[in-house]
C-alpha cells in the first residue's frame, strides 16, 4: 500500500487513463449516482467527489494481483466498487484543472495491452471537510485489482451527509 497525496480541485479528483475524455454530462451523474463518483461510459475515468473543495487529501493505494476480501466498513462512510478499463500506459490520478497528475502508484509497468479493473473506492471525513475547509481530516483508500470483464458498480456502504446530498437512484440498465 502506498500513501499519497492528491490534489482537490472543484471538490474532486480523477483517475483517468492517458487517453480518456471527460464525462459530458456535468453534474447530473453525481446528482443521480452513488454520491462518491462517477465513472464515464467507457470506464476510463472516474471523478471521485471530495468534501474538501481544494487543496488536497490523502489517498492510500493498494494495488493487487487479486480480489481483496470483502469490505471491512469499519470507521469508513462510503465504500463503492467500480469496473475501470485502463490501457498499458496506465491509469493517472489526480486534478484535470491543474493538470497536476501522477501515475498511479503501484500499477505494474508490465500491463500490456488494454484490460478490466475492480476500483474499490473508500471515504471518510468527507462531512467534517465541507463544514471546514481549513482543517482538512479527509481519507480516502483505493484498492485496484484485474477483473476478466466489466461488472456492475457495489454499492457497498452509503453513510455520509455529503453523498446523501446527491444520492439517487441508479438510472437505466447497467453498462454492458
Amino acid at each position: 500500500m502506498v500513501r499519497i497525496q492528491v490534489d482537490v480541485t472543484h471538490h474532486q479528483y480523477v483517475i483517468t487513463d492517458t487517453d480518456a475524455e471527460e464525462p459530458d454530462d456535468g453534474d447530473r451523474a453525481f446528482r443521480t449516482g452513488n454520491g462518491l463518483l462517477r465513472v464515464n461510459a467507457e470506464g476510463n475515468q472516474a471523478s471521485i467527489r471530495t468534501g474538501t473543495p481544494w487543496g488536497s487529501i490523502t489517498v492510500d493505494i493498494d494495488v493487487r494481483s487479486s480480489p481483496p476480501p470483502p469490505p471491512e466498513a469499519g470507521e469508513w462512510e462510503e465504500i463503492v466498487e467500480v469496473s475501470m478499463h485502463f490501457t498499458g500506459d496506465g491509469p493517472m490520478i489526480g486534478s484535470l484543472i491543474t493538470e497536476n497528475l501522477d501515475t498511479l502508484p503501484g500499477y505494474p509497468a508490465d500491463a500490456t495491452g488494454t484490460q478490466w479493473w475492480r476500483v474499490r473506492f473508500h471515504a471518510r471525513g468527507r462531512d467534517a471537510a465541507a463544514a471546514d475547509p481549513a482543517r482538512v481530516s479527509e481519507e480516502h483508500y483505493i484498492q485496484v485489482w484485474p477483473a476478466d470483464h466489466r461488472a456492475d458498480e457495489i454499492r457497498h456502504k452509503l453513510t455520509d451527509r455529503t453523498g446523501t446530498r446527491s444520492r439517487g437512484p441508479r438510472e437505466g440498465p447497467p453498462i454492458p
